[in-house]
């Protein structure tokens, strides 16, 4: 399983650069950036480090508040059909709890009753490609592959001791994109991007209504929910985390169709 998901991302990542390199970045492309914000929670954040790591959670031991968070997207559609894009998310939480037991991470023991702070950090990198295989007046639907780059970890620390633990990885997932057009200045969007294996997931889900405030112009509310992780043999840890939130999407060329 390893093996062939590995093979997967060596082959993806080139795919989606010949992608990239041989669409068509004519008049009828569409340059566009999206910008998204609002606010998260936790509701599952289980972790533990090492063999004989204690499994503990930035939900109920750390108690993390819900946080604020930004994502940026930038792309273009091309001939109103094929959609390329690279997405930032940069999200981490930092918060400091004294815990009733010891916590044993990565090898060292953090003592109880001792203030300790936890970082966790999850940072994403992608590279989106999304074809529209149902494209109406109304109605749009699209299937396509993004390269997911994570750079993410967990650091713990108190006044003795400090323990960090960030890895660069990348995973291939299918996304899903979905456009539905209510009213003529309103509609509904989706957008999807998956995988599971047998050792884990990652699952970014979003559904927002959408309103146009000018051709070029757009704005979103809705939700979105990122889930998923890891259960390896040193390492575990799986997160479902809430957002609520806002984005704005600007169209740089007024004279074809909107994305």
């Amino acid at each position: 399983m390893n093996y062939l998901i590995s093979k997967l991302i060596f082959q993806s990542r080139y795919w989606i650069l010949f992608v990239f390199l041989n669409s068509n970045f004519s008049a009828n492309a569409q340059p566009f950036v999206n910008l998204e914000s609002g606010g998260f929670f936790t509701n599952i954040n289980d972790i533990r480090n090492g063999n004989n790591g204690t499994l503990f959670s930035l939900k109920n031991d750390f108690q993390t508040p819900v946080s604020p968070f930004l994502r940026l997207r930038l792309g273009h559609l091309s001939n109103g059909k094929n959609h390329f894009s690279f997405l930032f998310a940069p999200l981490k939480i930092v918060e400091t709890e004294t815990v009733e037991n010891d916590i044993v991470f990565d090898g060292k023991t953090f003592k109880a009753n001792l203030p300790i702070e936890a970082i966790y950090k999850f940072n994403s990198y992608r590279f989106t490609y999304n074809r529209r295989i149902i494209s109406k007046d109304n109605f749009k639907f699209g299937l396509g592959l993004s390269i997911k780059i994570r750079d993410a970890g967990v650091s713990l620390k108190n006044k003795d001791l400090l323990s960090e633990n960030f890895s660069i990885g990348f995973a291939p997932l299918i996304n899903l994109l979905a456009n539905w057009d209510i009213a003529q200045k309103m509609g509904i969007d989706f957008f999807g991007e998956v995988i599971a294996a047998s050792k884990g997931r990652a699952i970014d889900l979003s559904l927002s209504g959408r309103y146009s405030f000018s051709k070029n112009l757009k704005g979103n509310i809705g939700y979105r929910l990122l889930e998923g992780g890891a259960n390896g043999t040193n390492r575990y840890n799986f997160i479902q985390l809430h957002f609520i939130f806002a984005s704005l999407n600007y169209s740089f060329n007024k004279n074809n169709k909107e994305p």
